[in-house]
């Protein structure tokens, strides 16, 4: 049965086409595994020391000649088919699925904006806890320079026993040795602990360290900045309601109102300074009822401008006054009169 193939065979194979077509049955466009197979067998036939009996070294000759030949016309078939132009293909663009958006951004969940806003602040969070390390690290490595950082690694030559780092224990041992607590008062006895006025919701290492330190004289910083607040605010007050005496009741004028708006804004900056101590102290006050709010100067200012000028109480108490004596007046000098005309009759 004669090979299929699948090549086109071309005008130089003719000889070799007609020889194993007659000969080994193979047919003109077989592949070139069928071929190769082919030639082999009619080179085993027609090789000149094959030893059989149609072995002859012309019919070898023209098998091998057009075997090249052939091999070379499939070559050239070959290159000349792949350097034809390409065809353009009018299709789609190949995208990406939708879904593999969501890999742009590996950080959190939700949609493609969120995502991209997380990616974001998660790069400028690390951007700036980096510009913060690098800081710290500098700054460390100038105080490795100091005296400070020198002082510290002196007190590191100092070591216990165990070769542990402490210096203070160290000194304290030392000193309890030489006797300097033995005249402390309370020694020995349990700290005198006061239930009545004792918070409950504060921590009890809290309460102890509050209470060492206002025995001592000392105060603790959000109490001091409460005081200094509630002072400044008092004062602040005091303030607007003296500039209020130098501006007329209300409805004010045209003048009255653009001075008291002039006055107001000269009290903006101490607001400010009130209101970032107000900050400060609720950074550091221990119970959350004890927070403050903001000053606000408007709502303060519109309080202060409701009540009328002293000012005005003082001319209204004045004519009041001179009123009442000149009503007095009268009556004494009806009163004399009467009395005279009275003595008379």
């Amino acid at each position: 049965m004669p090979t299929k193939c699948i090549h086109p065979v071309s005008s130089a194979c003719v000889l070799f086409s007609f020889t194993f077509t007659r000969n080994a049955k193979v047919a003109e466009d077989c592949e070139d595994e069928a071929l190769k197979l082919a030639f082999v067998h009619q080179a085993k036939r027609f090789h000149p020391d094959s030893g059989t009996s149609e072995a002859n070294a012309v019919k070898f000759s023209e098998v091998e000649t057009a075997y090249r030949q052939i091999r070379k016309a499939r070559i050239k078939e070959k290159e000349d088919n792949t350097n034809l132009p390409k065809v353009g293909e009018y299709d789609i663009k190949h995208t990406a699925p939708q879904h593999r958006h969501y890999l742009m951004y590996n950080i959190g969940d939700g949609t493609l904006s969120k995502r991209q806003k997380l990616y974001t602040m998660e790069r400028a969070q690390k951007a700036v806890d980096n510009v913060l390390n690098h800081r710290l690290k500098k700054i460390q490595a100038e105080e490795r320079n100091t005296l400070i950082g020198m002082d510290k690694q002196h007190a590191k030559d100092i070591k216990t026993r165990f070769g542990m780092d402490r210096l203070v224990e160290d000194l304290i041992q030392e000193a309890m040795n030489k006797g300097e607590f033995k005249d402390l008062p309370g020694m020995g006895k349990p700290l005198k602990e006061n239930t009545n006025t004792r918070n409950p919701y504060v921590d009890f290492v809290t309460y102890k360290l509050n209470e060492i330190l206002i025995e001592n004289g000392f105060t603790p910083e959000w109490i001091q900045l409460s005081k200094e607040i509630r002072e400044e605010i008092q004062n602040l007050r005091k303030q607007l309601i003296n500039a209020r005496n130098n501006v007329g009741l209300l409805p004010l004028s045209f003048t009255d109102e653009e001075s008291w708006n002039n006055i107001v804004e000269n009290f903006r900056s101490k607001t400010k300074q009130i209101n970032s101590k107000i900050d400060k102290y609720n950074l550091l006050v221990p119970i959350l009822q004890k927070q403050m709010l903001h000053v606000k100067l408007e709502d303060l200012a519109k309080e202060v401008l409701s009540v009328p000028p002293q000012r005005a109480v003082k001319k209204h108490n004045s004519k009041k006054v001179n009123s009442d004596a000149s009503v007095n007046e009268e009556g004494s000098l009806f009163g004399i009169i009467s009395f005279i005309f009275n003595k008379k009759l």
